[in-house]
C-alpha cells in the first residue's frame, strides 16, 4: 500500500490496482473545507496517472459519514466578497470536474451522510454504492447559497429534473431506499456488507479489459455532453482497440477457452 496527500483531512491509498480516496475529517463527520476541495484534483490526477491504478474508490475514513457538505464554519470568510466566493466555487467544481472527468472509473462507497458538497462529490462518480443507513440531501437553499450548475446538471441527468427541484427547492433529506429508487445510487447494501459488496464490484472490474472502460466512460461523458454522432477523436479511439493488445488477447482466449489476462494500462 501507498500513502500521499496534499491534506491532513484527505489522502490517496493504493492497495494493489485500487486506490482509496479517503475523506479523513471524521469529528465534522467528513465535512469539507477549501483544503480539502483544493486537494483532490492532484490526488485524482495521481491516481489517473499511476498505471498500476484501475479504478478510484471515494469514501469516507469510517461509517461516520461520507461528507455532511461543505464546512459552513469557513463560510463567513469564504464569502466575504466576490472574490473570495469564486476562489471557493472555483475549487468545487474543480474538485468535482476532476472525478467526473478523471479517464479511470470512479465509485463512491457512501457510509452514513452524503449532504450537499457530498453530493457533489458522489455524483461526479461513476457509480455510487451506499449502505441501508444512509440519507442523502442537497442543502443549498437553507442556508441561501447556489449548487454550481455543473453539480445540477450531473444531479439532473443522474435522477431527472423535477427530483433534483424536489431536493434543491426543499433541503430534505431522502433515505437510501428512495436514492436507489430514484437513481442516485446505484446499489444498497447493508452496513456490514458494503465494503465488501463494492470491494467485488470494483474486482470485476479490475478483470476486464482497461481499453474498454475507459472508452465507455469516455463515450458516455460524449453523450451526456449532447453528442449524438461519434466524435472523430472518439471514433479514432475505438479504432485504436485494434492496436492496444488486449482485443487480440480477448479474442484468443474465448477460442483457447480460458480467462482473458489484458495488460494494456494506458
Amino acid at each position: 500500500m501507498t500513502e500521499s496527500g496534499t491534506s491532513r483531512h484527505i489522502r490517496l491509498e493504493t492497495i494493489g490496482a485500487v486506490a482509496h480516496l479517503i475523506l479523513d475529517r471524521p469529528e465534522k463527520r467528513n465535512a469539507l473545507n477549501l483544503e480539502m476541495w483544493q486537494a483532490i484534483p492532484p490526488l485524482v490526477a495521481q491516481a489517473e496517472a499511476d498505471p498500476a491504478v484501475k479504478v478510484i474508490i471515494v469514501r469516507g475514513v469510517d461509517r461516520t459519514a461520507f461528507a455532511a457538505g461543505a464546512d459552513i464554519s469557513q463560510f463567513h470568510e469564504r464569502f466575504r466578497n466576490r472574490d473570495t466566493a469564486l476562489t471557493y466555487m472555483n475549487a468545487v467544481n474543480g474538485a468535482a470536474g476532476a472525478l467526473a472527468h478523471c479517464a479511470k472509473p470512479a465509485v463512491a462507497t457512501i457510509h452514513g451522510d452524503c449532504v450537499g458538497g457530498g453530493v457533489e462529490i458522489a455524483i461526479a462518480c461513476d457509480l455510487r454504492f451506499c449502505s441501508s443507513a444512509s440519507r442523502f440531501g442537497i442543502t443549498p437553499a437553507r442556508l441561501g447559497i447556489c449548487y454550481s450548475m455543473a453539480s445540477t446538471r450531473r444531479v439532473s441527468q443522474a435522477i431527472g429534473p423535477s427530483k433534483t427541484k424536489d431536493l434543491l427547492f426543499t433541503g430534505r433529506l431522502i433515505d437510501a431506499a428512495t436514492a436507489q429508487d430514484w437513481g442516485l445510487a446505484d446499489r444498497v447494501c447493508g452496513p456490514d456488507a458494503l465494503d465488501g459488496e463494492t470491494a467485488a464490484f470494483v474486482e470485476s472490474i479490475c478483470r476486464n479489459s482497461q481499453y474498454s472502460v475507459r472508452f465507455a466512460k469516455r463515450a458516455l461523458r460524449e453523450i451526456a455532453a449532447g453528442a449524438t454522432e461519434e466524435p472523430d477523436p472518439l471514433r479514432e479511439l475505438r479504432l485504436g482497440a485494434y492496436d492496444a493488445g488486449d482485443l487480440k488477447e480477448g479474442i484468443a482466449a474465448y477460442l483457447e477457452k480460458r480467462k482473458p489476462a489484458f495488460e494494456w494500462n494506458g
